[in-house]
């Protein structure tokens, strides 16, 4: 009897025991999957990624539920479909699912209930489905992802370990697991549609940027072609002023009969400057009506204003507006666009002259000055002036104060763009009444080394050589002669044709050291006559140089690029000459 009390009282003790194993592994299942459920929610609301988000989802519950194989399905954004998300412990050949009765997961999604089967051999319509995609173990768990009462996919789970089974305790813990996961999954969504829409706007934005540029690009040049129009009515009078002088004085030397005396040398000294002034007139002209790319290079800010006061000066002055400079020659050399801020300021001249009263003294003085580390540009005019409210307007676009007939409103706008791109800025300083100063604030940089900046005052010595041949080529004689003439000044031997034929026949015959060739020619071009010459006696072709009166047209200029050749703008000085002589002899000799 003692013994049978023992041993009852053993098997009580081992059935509380095991009772005992049996809650400790419930706890520490729950803990575990108390841990998973911590981990989840914080890993849902620190990945913004769909994919990645679902793939670490569906590792964490497949261990939570001790499952091998497992897939996430979700449907597309556009319902038209679902995709698989994310796969671990096998492939599946199909990328994509089409909803439908055969398809468990479809059907967990249509109804938004999970699907627990035990051994889905107890099913026959179970049976249905694709060869890769069939589960390989008896029992299958598949959960909806559940957005309040949409479901927006599922997860997938089969092969137990251990060859287990999934049970209901299952179900409600991953039911719970899931229920964050959904958010989750469409706050994703919302972020990806949100940062693809940025991407959107911004490559939006970027196409505009280069719209924009190109517009300001082609307002630039019709501002500058409509300044040019400004200009052209008080240039030819200006022209027509040296050149009557040229055409004067060289009837007086023509009918002289002593051609020797101080007076004809002063009246040619004169018909000398008075041209070399109608050629300046013309380079200036055509430097600023050419359409060209921005580009800062090494410049003199006194040349720009120089040229400025130039092309304005005699125009001006036939209004009754008086035009002078006031230049601070200690300014450096520094890197700008020339042609841009010659723009701007050519703009705040003609603004300033449209300012101006009819009546009274009129004065425009335009001029620069050294302040630290920047240059300060200005054109001051004692015109109208400007209340205070609308200097607060002057840099707006559109915003004018000269009446739609007469202005767009774009110019100052267009130059505060052309400044602030260059890193300075534009000072107003205007009283209504008593006119207005216009001050640019352009930060002076320091070229490069080994840039330089030619200027009109540069001399160029003679380069004087001895045993050397040229050859002219033009189909105007008197340049020829002229080209020649001044070729033998420094030691030349010279030869002149006036056509391309006759100058490939004697350049077949004879070698020379330089070939200067007017680009544009009747029967045979200068880009002809190089390319007869190069494929023929290339030695003669390594001192070709082209003359043109065309130097704006870019295939001319493109043609002299390739092919490494000066090109001589017409009309040259002698200086210039010699200087792309003395070029091309140093070239031949190194």
């Amino acid at each position: 009897a003692q013994l049978r009390e023992m041993a009852e009282i053993v098997n009580a003790l081992n059935q509380i025991t095991a009772e005992f194993q049996e809650n400790t592994r419930h706890l520490e299942q729950f803990v575990q999957q108390f841990a998973t459920l911590t981990e989840l929610t914080e890993i849902t609301a620190r990945i913004p990624d769909i994919s990645q988000l679902l793939s670490l989802v569906l590792k964490k519950t497949m261990s939570s539920a001790s499952a091998m194989k497992g897939s996430v399905m979700l449907v597309r954004e556009d319902g038209s479909g679902i995709d698989r998300i994310a796969t671990e412990g096998w492939v599946h050949k199909n990328k994509e699912l089409s909803p439908s009765r055969f398809s468990p997961a479809a059907r967990v999604i249509e109804t938004g209930e999970a699907l627990l089967v035990e051994d889905f051999t107890d099913l026959p319509e179970m049976e249905q489905g694709n060869d890769d995609d069939r589960y390989s173990s008896p029992s299958f768990l598949i959960l909806p992802l559940k957005v309040k009462t949409t479901t927006i996919g599922a997860v997938c789970l089969s092969e137990k370990a251990a060859h287990g089974r999934f049970n209901a305790r299952d179900r409600q813990f991953l039911t719970l697991l899931l229920g964050q996961v959904g958010y989750a999954v469409e706050n994703a969504r919302l972020l990806q549609q949100a940062r693809g829409a940025a991407d959107a706007l911004k490559r939006m934005i970027d196409n505009k940027n280069v719209e924009l540029k190109d517009a300001q690009k082609q307002i630039l040049q019709a501002d500058k072609l409509s300044a040019l129009g400004q200009l052209i009515a008080g240039v030819a009078h200006e022209m027509n002023n040296p050149l009557t002088t040229v055409v004067g004085y060289t009837g007086l030397i023509l009918e002289s009969s002593d051609k020797n005396s101080p007076k004809v040398e002063r009246q040619l000294k004169t018909v000398f400057q008075e041209a070399n002034r109608t050629t300046k007139i013309v380079q200036n002209l055509l430097s600023f009506a050419r359409a060209k790319k921005s580009e800062k290079g090494p410049v003199d800010l006194n040349q720009i204003i120089e040229t400025i006061v130039s092309l304005r000066e005699y125009d001006l002055r036939t209004r009754a507006i008086a035009f002078t400079s006031n230049l601070d020659r200690s300014l450096p050399i520094t890197m700008i666009d020339a042609d841009q801020i010659q723009q701007v300021l050519l703009n705040l001249v003609n603004n300033a002259a449209q300012a101006m009263s009819s009546e009274g003294s009129r004065k425009i003085q335009i001029g620069s000055r050294r302040e630290g580390d920047f240059a300060l540009l200005w054109v001051k005019d004692n015109g109208h002036g400007m209340p205070q409210e609308v200097v607060a307007k002057v840099f707006e676009p559109f915003f004018s104060t000269k009446g739609t007939n007469t202005n767009t409103g774009l110019g100052l706008s267009v130059s505060y763009g052309i400044i602030k791109e260059h890193g300075g800025e534009i000072l107003v300083d205007s009283q209504l009444g008593a006119g207005t100063k216009m001050t640019l604030r352009l930060p002076l940089v320091e070229p490069p080394l080994g840039t330089s900046t030619i200027t009109d005052q540069d001399a160029i010595d003679p380069p004087w050589v001895e045993n050397k041949t040229a050859l002219v080529v033009d189909d105007e004689p008197h340049i020829a002669e002229l080209v020649a003439e001044l070729l033998e000044m420094i030691g030349f031997e010279v030869e002149a044709c006036t056509n391309g034929p006759a100058a490939l026949e004697r350049l077949m015959e004879k070698d020379f050291e330089i070939v200067v060739c007017d680009n544009r020619m009747p029967e045979m071009s200068g880009q002809q006559l190089y390319h007869a010459v190069r494929d023929t006696r290339p030695r003669n072709a390594k001192g070709f140089m082209m003359t043109s009166g065309d130097v704006a047209d870019p295939q001319t200029k493109l043609f002299a690029t390739n092919h490494e050749l000066p090109l001589i703008a017409k009309p040259f000085t002698k200086q210039e000459l010699w200087q792309a002589a003395r070029q091309m002899v140093e070239r031949s000799e190194s």
